[in-house]
């Protein structure tokens, strides 16, 4: 018969390089994390796997895992929770307990332990759910969600990969994030959220400058440092191009984003 599938090894000569960390991409990418925010580490030789994602046997319980395949990830010395590996690209949940400041990056696998990178450590970070598979020739939109959870909204037409409708002043929906700070009760980066909790800082949504009714923002049941934030959506003229900001205790965030709205 056919021969059994072998796992693909990298041979691993040299230690890991880091050129670059970033925060999620798909959040804004930008320069710079928080504690508890994903970070991206972009290099060579980070890891001996041809890529693997992490599975529920590398938790222990509810807690994530601070090794995977063999590659380990630290900031200003603390472990980093892994959730995925390749020889080119590592992301990981930045601890909880990370001091605000310039923080050196140290992947560990194989081949050895690669030279510190340096990145700033913000005490928040916040992005908004923005991937690239979201900008389309009219711009960049933000995920936002109908509470369905399955209907997105978008333009009419924009996919058909997934429902799509434009929101209706009134309707609620739902965004999701990084980098948003503490909530109350504290939940540590690590750790799988199983209890109800509450934003500490302050978010606004605004529609064309128009803030919606934020009715619910915290940590989301059964992930990791992933937000929710669900917005009434404000009185504000129909367009498929409405451009959508949030701010964080008072201060805007730096992504430009479109979201559809209509009558």
């Amino acid at each position: 018969g056919a021969a059994s599938p072998v796992p693909v090894h990298v041979t691993l000569d040299a230690r890991p390089v880091t050129k670059s960390v970033i925060r999620a991409s798909s959040y804004g990418a930008l320069p710079a994390v928080a504690p508890a925010t994903w970070m991206e580490i972009y290099g060579t030789n980070l890891a001996n796997v041809a890529s693997q994602m992490w599975a529920s046997a590398d938790f222990q319980g509810s807690a994530a895992p601070t090794t995977l395949a063999a590659t380990k990830v630290t900031i200003g010395g603390q472990p980093a929770f892994i959730d995925y590996v390749s020889p080119t690209q590592v992301n990981a949940q930045v601890p909880s307990n990370v001091s605000p400041g310039q923080q050196p990056v140290v992947v560990t696998d194989p081949g050895g332990t690669s030279t510190a990178f340096n990145i700033t450590v913000n005490a928040t970070e916040p992005g908004l759910l923005a991937p690239a598979v979201f900008n389309i020739s009219s711009g960049q939109y933000v995920v936002a969600l109908f509470p369905d959870n399955v209907t997105f909204v978008l333009p009419p037409g924009t996919t058909s990969a997934v429902p799509t409708a434009r929101a209706k002043v009134g309707n609620t929906i739902i965004f999701y994030g990084i980098g948003f700070g503490p909530v109350t009760p504290i939940i540590p980066a690590g750790q799988i959220v199983s209890q109800s909790n509450q934003l500490s800082g302050t978010v606004q949504v605004l529609f064309n400058g128009t803030p919606g009714t934020v009715s619910f923002a915290g940590l989301s049941g059964g992930y990791l440092g992933l937000y929710q934030i669900n917005v009434v959506v404000p009185k504000v003229d129909a367009s498929d191009t409405v451009p959508l900001t949030f701010t964080l205790n008072g201060i805007p965030g730096t992504q430009k984003m479109l979201i559809s709205i209509g009558n």
